[in-house]
């Protein structure tokens, strides 16, 4: 059992997992939830560790009030119900931001509350912690908390399969690296789902998730996993313009014209993190890494170091 979980980036994948597409994850180190005891408040933590502790109380309701048969791994309510006064998580990963605030706090409890949790398959955890994140976002893929949960890079298959892959962000081909940038604008994830589901509705924009979204996602998985020789930068340049059209509502308008610039210049190419909003995932080449860094400060972090 750990008691710190990581945060997580998409690299690829957002709103294919939806509909049954691919997706690639990886941890995100920076930030994280740590498990802490009451009696081990930090200074100037004291407002946050009561609000962990009630929001804990209402998750242990939400989960006491679904059934354990819908779990593969049922929680132990006891010793749930037994840490709501002692256990809280020391959180500092952005809410809003889609860098899976709520998927480590669904790990966290998971992990510490869920014993035979540990013995499951990787989909079969996909499932529990979906329903456990669904507190937070009314419906959830699960994605994002078996992210946190396993701390390491996972590859989603349509098929519904999970892998452990390996990646490293200091190796990907051609030299190029991968960024975050602040958008400065939280979102919340189920208004944004909704709306994209809606969308889902419309025959021309379904047919260019199934023709053409589906298949470009796939393939700069292949290229980042190293299944397939092709230039990452290209099809990030692809994806982006796909999303500045498609995803439109999911974009903050402030970051339109960072965005366009990005695709006019070739100097780097943004795409979303998440549903939207918060931090968008960038890539760009070595080369540009200090330009891009002056520019920006610190709404800029690097995956990797």
């Amino acid at each position: 059992m750990k008691d710190t979980y990581p945060a997580k980036v998409m690299l690829a994948g957002e709103y294919a997992v939806v509909i049954g597409g691919s997706a690639l994850t990886i941890p995100f180190h920076r930030f994280s939830a740590r498990v802490r005891s009451v009696r081990d408040i930090l200074p100037g933590k004291e407002k946050e560790a009561r609000q962990s502790l009630e929001y804990l109380k209402h998750l242990f309701d939400y989960i006491r009030d679904l059934p354990a048969s819908g779990f593969h791994a049922p929680p132990d309510l006891e010793l749930f119900s037994g840490n709501l006064d002692s256990l809280w998580l020391d959180l500092d990963i952005p809410v809003g931001f889609g860098l899976g605030s709520s998927g480590a706090v669904s790990a966290a409890v998971y992990d510490q509350f869920f014993p035979a949790s540990q013995e499951l398959t990787l989909p079969l955890q996909k499932e529990d912690l979906a329903l456990i994140e669904s507190f937070f976002h009314g419906k959830s893929s699960g994605v994002d908390a078996l992210t946190c949960h396993a701390g390491s890079p996972l590859r989603f298959y349509p098929s519904g399969n999970v892998q452990k892959v390996r990646f490293d962000p200091e190796e990907i081909p051609g030299g190029y690296r991968f960024f975050l940038l602040d958008s400065g604008e939280r979102s919340e994830t189920g208004p944004l789902v909704k709306h994209f589901l809606d969308l889902m509705k419309d025959k021309e924009f379904s047919r260019a998730m199934e023709e053409e979204y589906l298949p470009l996602i796939e393939k700069l998985i292949e290229t980042l996993t190293g299944e397939r020789e092709a230039d990452p930068s290209m099809l990030m340049n692809m994806l982006s313009s796909f999303q500045l059209e498609y995803f439109r509502r999911m974009i903050p308008e402030k970051m339109i014209d960072l965005w366009i610039e990005g695709q006019v210049s070739n100097e780097y190419y943004l795409k979303l993190n998440g549903s939207g909003g918060g931090y968008f995932l960038g890539i760009t080449h070595q080369t540009c890494r200090e330009r891009l860094a002056e520019r920006w400060g610190p709404d800029l972090l690097w995956i990797g170091s």
